[in-house]
C-alpha cells in the first residue's frame, strides 16, 4: 500500500514537473518573441532617428547653399551690369567657397557658363538653358562635369531675372563624394550605408558604398521583408516611408533598411545597416534568452534568478537612459519636465539658475563637434559640482538649468559668479540668469524670469564682442 502510494506520488510529481516545464517553456517562448519584437521596434526607431539626422545634414547644407545663391542672384538681378562684367565677377566672389562646393558659376541663355576665373565654358550637351528654365529653381540630377572626365556633379540652380524675365541661372556645384565625406553624420560608428535616390529615375545620386550613378533596379538589393504593402523599389520611387530587411550584394550581408522621403528635392533617403550592428546593444539579452531554452528543466531555477536580475537591471537601465543625458551624464529634459510638473507652485527660497553656452556653434564649425562636446561636458561638470547632479539638468543642446534651495539671493548670486569664473578659466563662456521663487509664484514664472535674465546677459556678451547674438 505504501509502495503504491509512493509510485502515485512519483507519478504525480513527474506529471506536475512536466506540466510546469511545458508551461515555463511556452511562457519563455512567448516572452522571447515579445522581447524580440520590442528589440526590433526599438532598433527600427534608432534607425529612423539616424536616417532623419542624415536627411537634416544634407538638406541643411543645400538650403544654406541655396539661400546664399539667392542672395547673390538677387544682387545680380537688380544690377544693370553685364554678366561678364567685373562687378558680377565680384558678386560671385561673395559666395563662401568651401570643401563641399567646387564651383559657382552662371549659365546664360546661350548655354555658356560664366565662371569666377573668367574662363567661359561651353555647356552644350551637358547643360541646356531652356531645360533648366523649365524646371526653375532646383537641384539637378547627376550631370557631367564640364572639365573633368568621368566625374558627375550635382548643381543647385537659382534664376537671375531682369525685367520679369529669366536671363540666366546662378548655380553651385558639388560632388556626391564631397557630400558623403562632409555632410553625412557618422551613423552606427561608420557601419551604415547612406544613399540618396532620385525618385523620378531610381538613380543613386549619393551613396557611401560607391553605387553613385547606379539605378535602384541594378543595385543588388534583395528585400525579404518590408513594412509597407509594396515592393522595395516601388515604395522608394513613390516617396513612401518604412523599413525593410534584405540582402545587399555590395556588402554581402543581411541589412536593415530605413527609407524616408526628402523635402529638398524629389529624393529618397535610404540608410542601411548590417543586422549585427542594428542589434548590437540588445544582442547579449537575446543570446541569454535563447540559451535558457537549451538548458530547459536543469536551468529553471537559474533562469528565474537570471530573468529577475535582467528584468530589474533592464528596467533600471531604461529608466536611467530615459532620464539621463548621454553626453554630459546630467539629468535630461524628460527628468526636468517631470520635476516641473510635480512642483508647479514655487517654494520660498528656491532659486532657478539658467545657463546658455556661448560660442558652441562657432566651436563646432571651427574645431569640430568633438570639441563642442568637450565644451559641453566641461561646463556640465562645473555646474553639477556646484549645484549637484540631482539638481542640474541639460534641457537643450547648449542650455542647462539648476535649482538650489537658499533664501539668500546674494549668496546664490555670489556662487553663480564663481561658476561663471570657473567656466571662463576653462576657456569658455556661459550666459546666466537667476530668479528666486516666492510662495505666490509658480515655478514656470520663476523659470521664465531666469531665462529672460539669461538672454539679457547673452545679449550683452555678444554686444561686447561685436557679434550678432545667435538664437
Amino acid at each position: 500500500m505504501w509502495k503504491k502510494a509512493q509510485e502515485q506520488f512519483k507519478t504525480r510529481s513527474l506529471v506536475a514537473t512536466i506540466v510546469m516545464m511545458v508551461v515555463i517553456v511556452i511562457a519563455s517562448i512567448i516572452y522571447v518573441i515579445s522581447v524580440r519584437s520590442y528589440m526590433r521596434t526599438q532598433s527600427y526607431s534608432e534607425l529612423k532617428i539616424a536616417s532623419t539626422e542624415a536627411i537634416e545634414a544634407i538638406e541643411g547644407q543645400f538650403r544654406t547653399e541655396r539661400n546664399m545663391l539667392r542672395m547673390i542672384a538677387n544682387i545680380i538681378s537688380s544690377s544693370n551690369d553685364s554678366l561678364h562684367s567685373l562687378e558680377v565677377n565680384t558678386y560671385l566672389n561673395i559666395y563662401d567657397m568651401n570643401s563641399q562646393i567646387s564651383d559657382v558659376a552662371i549659365l546664360n541663355s546661350n548655354n555658356k557658363v560664366i565662371r569666377i576665373n573668367g574662363l567661359d565654358l561651353d555647356s552644350t550637351g551637358v547643360l541646356d538653358f531652356e531645360d533648366v528654365k523649365l524646371k526653375g529653381e532646383h537641384i539637378s540630377s547627376l550631370l557631367e562635369d564640364l572639365e573633368k572626365e568621368n566625374v558627375y556633379d550635382l548643381r543647385n540652380f537659382v534664376p537671375i531675372r531682369r525685367n520679369e524675365e529669366t536671363v540666366a541661372f546662378l548655380y553651385g556645384t558639388t560632388t556626391p563624394e564631397d557630400i558623403v565625406r562632409a555632410w553625412i553624420p557618422d551613423i552606427y560608428d561608420g557601419h551604415a550605408i547612406v544613399s540618396v535616390i532620385e525618385r523620378d529615375t531610381g538613380l543613386f545620386l549619393i551613396d557611401s558604398s560607391n553605387r553613385t550613378g547606379t539605378t535602384l533596379e541594378n543595385a543588388g538589393i534583395r528585400v525579404s521583408d518590408i513594412s509597407v504593402s509594396d515592393t522595395f523599389e516601388n515604395a522608394i520611387l513613390s516617396g513612401r516611408s518604412g523599413y525593410a530587411i534584405g540582402h545587399d550584394t555590395v556588402s554581402d550581408k543581411v541589412m536593415y533598411f530605413c527609407f524616408l522621403p526628402m523635402n529638398i528635392a524629389n529624393w529618397e533617403m535610404v540608410v542601411s545597416v548590417p543586422e549585427e550592428y542594428v542589434y548590437a546593444e540588445v544582442q547579449p539579452i537575446q543570446v541569454s534568452l535563447f540559451g535558457f531554452l537549451t538548458f530547459g528543466a536543469i536551468a529553471l531555477i537559474i533562469y528565474f534568478l537570471y530573468v529577475l536580475r535582467i528584468t530589474t537591471g533592464s528596467l533600471i537601465g531604461i529608466e536611467r537612459r530615459a532620464n539621463m543625458d548621454a553626453l554630459t551624464g546630467l539629468q535630461n529634459r524628460n527628468r526636468y519636465e517631470y520635476f516641473c510638473q510635480h512642483l508647479q507652485q514655487g517654494t520660498d527660497g528656491l532659486a532657478c539658475i539658467y545657463f546658455d553656452v556661448n560660442g558652441l556653434h562657432d566651436i563646432n564649425n571651427s574645431q569640430g563637434h568633438l570639441a563642442g562636446d568637450n565644451m559641453l561636458k566641461t561646463i556640465a561638470t562645473i555646474i553639477s559640482e556646484e549645484y549637484g547632479e540631482s539638481n542640474t539638468y541639460r534641457i537643450g543642446g547648449d542650455e542647462f538649468v539648476a535649482f538650489r534651495y537658499d533664501r539668500d539671493e546674494n549668496t546664490v548670486r555670489h556662487d553663480l559668479d564663481t561658476v561663471s569664473e570657473k567656466v571662463i578659466a576653462a576657456g569658455y563662456h556661459v550666459a546666466v540668469g537667476l530668479a528666486m521663487a516666492t510662495p505666490d509664484k509658480k515655478l514656470l514664472t520663476v523659470i521664465k524670469e531666469a531665462e529672460a535674465e539669461m538672454y539679457e546677459d547673452k545679449r550683452k556678451y555678444y554686444e561686447s564682442i561685436g557679434k550678432e547674438m545667435r538664437g
